[in-house]
């Protein structure tokens, strides 16, 4: 088992001041649900939320599915 480093840095929590609305809004849709599902699962609340309005305000599109 591997043992923890202790002189490691600790990174704070809550890196939503790097993901603005205007960087989010570049992002593909594909690139943004990922993220989202990223922030969910990091439990990064305002990260969702910036993630889930983007997504909100496109357009839907339908996939096309081959036949």
């Amino acid at each position: 088992m591997k043992s923890l480093r202790h002189d490691a840095p600790l990174l704070p929590r809550g890196r939503v001041a790097t993901w603005t609305k205007e960087r989010l809004d570049k992002l593909t849709t594909d690139e943004l649900r990922t993220l989202l599902t990223n922030a969910q699962a990091r439990k990064e609340t305002e990260v969702v939320v910036l993630c889930t309005e983007i997504l909100e305000s496109r357009p839907k599109t339908r996939r096309k599915t081959s036949a």
